[in-house]
């Protein structure tokens, strides 16, 4: 089985109460996989890092690059500045203030953020942060439309010859159903489960093959 789970964006206690409703599911053949923004907006970006850290020292783990990661270490070598800040790059900066007294960051961190991967891909389907081109392989994606991609992505009448399951843009924003709906199009073969965490949504998690839905709440 995977678990695949959704945009974080610095929610520590909506990361923990969904682990806590999953955990006794997993086993040791399962693979955990994160899709990335795990930072900024929420107050506790340093503490869903620790957690995820540890996570990996117990469980398969996978972790994807989201565009908030990609803006946070543009941030530290001082590029892009104030779209950063405008992304809500301030809670992130705060909270690793309060943790550890300063912006620099303990060295399992820098290489956590380091680490991240683009896509995960398995025989039946493909996990990353924004979306794709379609016609595209995804060995051959720019790494730019993989974490920031929207409209070109998900409104494209086509068909993904493999499931694409993505995070990035709130479903609400897709649907217009409620915020805690998964986007499950059938028809073009793609899954978002960006449920607005840090919007006043649940984190979620989908678990593959069987498309059981977990939730913080």
């Amino acid at each position: 089985m995977f678990y695949i789970i959704g945009d974080i964006h610095g929610y520590y206690n909506k990361l923990s109460g969904l682990f806590e409703k999953i955990k006794k599911h997993i086993t040791d053949d399962d693979t955990i996989i994160f899709l990335g923004d795990y930072i900024d907006r929420g107050k506790h970006s340093f503490e869903v890092i620790e957690f995820l850290i540890d996570l990996q020292h117990n469980y398969n783990t996978v972790y994807l690059r989201g565009n908030h990661e990609s803006m946070f270490l543009d941030y530290l070598q001082g590029r892009e500045i104030p779209l950063y800040m405008y992304n809500g790059g301030q809670a992130t900066i705060d909270s690793y203030i309060q943790m550890v007294g300063s912006l620099q960051l303990p060295e399992d961190h820098k290489a956590f953020f380091n680490s991240l991967k683009l896509y995960y891909e398995t025989d039946d389907f493909i996990a990353l942060h924004a979306g794709m081109r379609p016609g595209i392989p995804v060995e051959l994606q720019s790494s730019y439309d993989m974490i920031w991609i929207r409209e070109d992505f998900y409104l494209k009448q086509y068909r993904w010859p493999k499931l694409v399951v993505f995070g990035h843009t709130t479903t609400v924003n897709i649907t217009g159903l409620p915020i805690s709906e998964i986007y499950d199009d059938v028809h073009k073969n793609i899954i978002g489960i960006d449920t607005g965490a840090a919007y006043g949504g649940p984190l979620t998690c989908l678990r593959l093959p069987d498309k059981k839905i977990f939730q913080s709440y």
